[in-house]
């Protein structure tokens, strides 16, 4: 019999990331995470770029908690300042100011 003790045994719980959308000139899409600083991805359809900053999302949520930091809150001024200054770089580009905000759910697991 096992001894219980020694299993690590995981709670999972889902946490909501808003994430920021914008279409490349060339097509596909970048995706970038306000919450997460740095954390971005990309995909060739909208439906990748989401499965692709989910996965990174998850990846830094990891590296986060291995390394017993904390967690980011989410807050209207990340998103806000986040989109201003893709908006700029798009301007600046001469690109369309066109872009799409989504919420995603990303599986966090935690030791119990």
């Amino acid at each position: 019999m096992q001894n219980l003790e020694s299993k690590k045994m995981t709670k999972e719980r889902v946490r909501k990331f808003t994430i920021v959308l914008e279409p490349e000139e060339d097509g596909g899409f970048s995706v970038h995470c306000p919450a997460l600083p740095g954390c971005s991805s990309q995909g060739d359809s909208l439906e990748e770029a989401v499965t692709n900053i989910g996965e990174a999302i998850a990846c830094v949520m990891e590296v986060r908690r291995n390394r017993g930091l904390p967690m980011p809150r989410e807050n209207p001024e990340m998103i806000a300042a986040e989109i201003r200054e893709i908006l700029a770089g798009r301007a600046e580009d001469g690109l369309p100011l066109t872009i799409e905000t989504r919420e995603i759910e990303v599986p966090d697991r935690i030791a119990v």
